[in-house]
């Protein structure tokens, strides 16, 4: 049963197609469109270290059990700022059912274990991420937020952030938006490393709600393109740099890792596109 025309269980038929492997496997060159994501499964090549796991959409009822994963997660985060808790989780959780969201789960005996949340906004919503960055009104409605992802911590080291990520990227499309969004703490390496690995550039930096923050964006219909030649390296933490590039029409397209551990982006000059923010 199809994970984006069901809100049933899903299977996991082995799909070992990545169409933005090509993409990030050569950084240094001009990066060509993005093709267009299949609207397929949940991959069985991210779940194959589970294989007693499955899958299935998130309903009102099991709002207590994304409440009890959430409160183990948030409390083994080595900086807060990594993910700031919503003042309303009741009215977030619903935000985020059909038919304004989904939120995939991933359960092993019939607990929850992981889940990953997709928002559609509303063009006129002053939260709508294109808004934030300044898109115009009628690319707002192409917008799908890739909100929140967490996966307990016992069961890390299996890829699932990645497939769920894949997962909501086909079901944004599926939905008819292609605009995928996503905000991101500048401390929280792991999820920014992620969404590199998928395609995904970050094309904003600012303050959001007295916090400082990405918005990482991939386009699945256009593609964005950037030059090869005047790339910048910059610091990860370095919030004025990082907010001056983006402004000055550069997006982190790769990140560079010294052996002491700290991370530099790679920013290079976002091309003509007709979707960028301004």
């Amino acid at each position: 049963m199809e994970l984006f025309y069901s809100r049933g269980v899903v299977t996991n038929p082995f799909n070992p197609f990545d169409p933005l492997r090509a993409v990030c496997a050569t950084p240094s060159t001009v990066l060509s469109s993005l093709s267009p994501i299949p609207r397929v499964l949940l991959p069985e090549v991210g779940l194959g270290q589970l294989p007693q796991a499955h899958t299935r959409l998130l309903e009102s009822q099991d709002f207590e059990a994304w409440v009890a994963l959430r409160n183990t997660v948030l409390a083994t985060l080595p900086d807060p700022d990594l993910y700031v808790r919503e003042d309303h989780e009741e009215n977030f959780f619903q935000a985020h059912l059909s038919p304004s969201g989904e939120v995939i789960g991933v359960f092993v005996d019939d607990a929850l274990i992981a889940y990953a949340m997709i928002e559609l906004p509303g063009e006129q919503e002053a939260h709508n991420l294109g808004h934030v960055i300044g898109l115009e009104p009628a690319q707002q409605g192409m917008v799908a937020h890739l909100s929140s992802c967490m996966v307990l911590p016992q069961w890390r080291g299996r890829q699932l952030q990645r497939t769920l990520l894949s997962a909501r990227l086909g079901l944004a499309q599926a939905c008819g938006r292609p605009l995928c969004m996503a905000l991101v703490s500048l401390l929280n390496h792991r999820s920014r490393h992620n969404m590199l690995r998928q395609g995904l550039r970050v094309v904003w930096t600012g303050m959001i709600d007295g916090l400082h923050r990405h918005v990482a964006m991939i386009d699945l219909e256009q593609g964005m393109d950037f030059a090869a030649e005047g790339e910048l390296l910059l610091p990860s933490l370095d919030y004025e740099a990082l907010r001056a590039a983006a402004l000055a029409g550069y997006a982190c397209v790769g990140e560079v890792r010294a052996p002491d551990g700290a991370v530099s982006l790679r920013y290079a000059r976002h091309l003509g596109h007709n979707r960028r923010p301004r």
